[in-house]
């Protein structure tokens, strides 16, 4: 194999690695939920909301459950963006520790007090329903 072979076979090579990897980052960018919950199932939780973390890329409802399965401990619940939520309507202040809920989940597939719920529509004991309002840009 002659040196201008060589060349051309170590810049094809090149071309192809940098293809590949300029490919691949659209998709690292976004993560799907159906590889760590269970989408074909959903669990009711009721307890008192512990803390509301309102953080990109996922807001996050931590509730120390009442009763079932996880009763005693902090369930973490996975929720859609701040940006989402925003245009739903919802803000930092929809959830306030102590709040009493009722929501649906999908649970983790591991079994752990963790689980989803992107489009939630949950129950705040006094204070009413909130939920995703039609066409606000789901993720």
């Amino acid at each position: 194999m002659g040196q201008k072979t060589t060349r051309r076979a170590l810049l094809i090579l090149s071309l192809m690695i940098i293809g590949a990897a300029i490919l691949s980052v659209p998709a690292l960018a976004h993560h799907g939920t159906g590889i760590s919950y269970d989408q074909d199932t959903q669990i009711t939780l009721n307890g008192t909301i512990k803390e509301f973390v309102w953080r990109n890329p996922h807001a996050q409802l931590w509730v120390d459950i009442a009763e079932g399965e996880f009763k005693g401990q902090s369930y973490g619940i996975e929720m859609n963006s701040p940006g989402v939520m925003l245009r739903w309507g919802w803000s930092k202040n929809t959830f306030k520790p102590g709040d009493e809920i009722t929501v649906k989940v999908h649970p983790s597939k591991t079994g752990r007090a963790v689980g989803e719920c992107l489009n939630c529509v949950v129950d705040i004991k006094g204070k009413g329903t909130v939920k995703p309002t039609d066409n606000a840009g789901n993720q």
